[in-house]
């Protein structure tokens, strides 16, 4: 049985909740979200398309009212699921597939401002590149990687820079593959990128690869019961691993999900299968909270052709704290709501989907999982912890021929909104600004022996520095002492290293040279 998708038209709508710093809230009468970011400068930026299926790019303020927007039409474009991110200077790339040259990628860049700078598309003479994956590149790097996989490209990631011009590409292939094998995440984890794949229809591929794109390690997990589809890879500060959510293919009329805990060496922690009751249940996105020591997925239960919110919070262990459903907040009978995509902001998380009667939809939910106005649902699931298969061979580079090219699709700058709250308020959503250690700069640098660390850190929070070699390699680890603002590093060889330093809130890299 394929997967129901949710595609009737919608109102715009946004959903915030009843609880402290909650909201339920309504902001216009068409169309549905897909995907949110919260954006360093504040408020957010979210992807998904109006009732005409026209792509939508919508910048907001913290009170979701939008400060740009743009709305692309144009024939070539390929209706899909949008990805966006913010790069390292504040930029943002945007990405969807397209009909030119059989089938190619298309990037769009807008400044921080919302100013369109540039469109490209990327693509061979003869094939397909379809992305899925989407990343921001490594710290001090304001480019950007994408990611996918199929005939004739299996596992392919393109390196661009800020420009888009191609710097790197490649294949990462696995010799125990019999088919194509799919890129469908990637995220810059500080001095490497993590990749989470997919080989074989029962398979688990997960890679860190170096800034130039040569591998630095990997691991591979086969599980026969199923088909396993990896969808979204997230950090565990906390542990230094990973987190990643999948789903399964039709194999038990679609009542199962996953979520894989990893540690930093990439050895799989724990596989937790969550499966319903109901006639279907898919999760859409997935994100850490609490400095990685929880993380919460969201998506949809369809049961007697209804569709409900899905919420659920695991700790990295892979207990399940808490789990919420609910249907939507319309006064007609109709009340089907679905959540695709969240993001977190500070103690809260921010999810976007879609309602039937409602449209656009936006619930910012507590710790707790409050926030929702209808959350009194039953919600029967259970979480099994089956055993995966590690894997021995070795990993191999093949080229890629992608190919780019500049191209103009058509756009207004027009989307219409009204927002109408259903239950919490506005007045108590903020981005969560909290008093945090920042380090803003490091020096000498190039270094010798001493570094001084440029902190700012008024409630003397205790920090952890990590040390990282360039291919992301852990040197060593120092804990800062209560008004410490300098550390040794006279044990270092010259070369580029990177300094990791974090609190329970936050973390944050430094490039580091030493030249002796």
């Amino acid at each position: 049985m394929k997967k129901l998708k949710f595609t009737l038209l919608l109102s715009l709508c946004v959903i915030l909740i009843q609880a402290q710093n909650t909201a339920y809230l309504k902001v216009a009468n068409n169309g549905y979200f897909e995907k949110i970011e919260k954006v360093s400068s504040g408020g957010y930026i979210t992807t998904g398309f109006d009732s005409t299926y026209k792509v939508q790019i919508i910048r907001w303020d913290n009170s979701f009212n939008m400060t740009w927007k743009y709305v692309f039409n144009d024939a070539n474009i390929k209706i899909g699921s949008p990805k966006i991110v913010e790069a390292n200077d504040g930029s943002f790339y945007f990405l969807m597939g397209s009909h030119e040259y059989t089938a190619s990628t298309w990037i769009v860049k807008f400044s921080s401002a919302g100013a369109l700078l540039w469109q490209k598309i990327y693509y061979l003479t003869s094939g397909n590149v379809n992305s899925i994956a989407l990343s921001k590149a490594l710290p001090g790097d304001n480019g950007f990687l994408i990611g996918g996989g199929q005939n004739p490209l299996s596992n392919f990631i393109i390196k661009c820079a800020a420009d888009g011009s191609i710097e790197w590409q490649n294949q990462y292939l696995y010799p125990l593959s019999t088919g194509g094998i799919t890129c469908y995440s990637i995220i810059a984890d500080v001095s490497e990128y993590v990749v989470s794949s997919s080989y074989n229809i029962n398979s688990l591929l997960t890679i860190k690869i170096s800034a130039t794109g040569s591998i630095n390690s990997h691991s591979a997990y086969t599980y026969t019961a199923m088909q396993i589809i990896p969808t979204r890879i997230v950090k565990l500060n906390t542990t230094g691993g990973y987190a990643i959510l999948g789903g399964y293919n039709s194999s038990n009329n679609n009542k199962t999900e996953f979520v894989a805990i990893y540690n930093q060496a990439l050895s799989l922690q724990s596989f937790n299968e969550l499966t319903v009751i109901y006639d279907q249940f898919i999760l859409h996105d997935i994100k850490a909270i609490n400095n990685g020591k929880n993380v919460i997925v969201d998506g949809s239960i369809y049961d007697n052709s209804a569709f409900t919110i899905a919420m659920i919070n695991l700790s990295n262990s892979g207990s399940v704290v808490w789990k919420k459903r609910a249907y939507g907040n319309t006064a007609t009978t109709n009340k089907n709501v679905e959540f695709r995509g969240l993001t977190e902001n500070g103690s809260t998380t921010v999810h976007v989907g879609m309602g039937f009667n409602e449209g656009r939809v936006i619930a910012v939910i507590d710790s707790n999982g409050s926030g929702l106005c209808n959350d009194d649902m039953a919600f029967n699931m259970t979480n099994v912890h089956p055993s995966l298969v590690l894997q021995s061979q070795t990993m191999s580079l093949a080229t890629v021929n992608a190919l780019k090219a500049d191209v103009t699709y058509a756009y207004s700058n027009y989307a219409s909104y009204n927002k109408q709250i259903y239950c919490g308020s506005l007045l108590a959503i903020d981005n969560n600004t909290v008093s945090l250690p920042l380090v803003s700069s490091i020096y000498p640098n190039p270094a010798t022996d001493i570094v001084n660390l440029n902190i700012e850190n008024p409630n003397n929070t205790k920090l952890i520095v990590n040390i990282y070699s360039v291919i992301g390699k852990l040197i060593r680890t120092e804990v800062l002492e209560q008004n410490q603002s300098r550390i040794n590093v006279e044990y270092l060889k010259n070369g580029i290293y990177m300094l990791e330093i974090k609190s329970d809130e936050r973390r944050i890299t430094q490039k580091l040279m030493i030249n002796k």
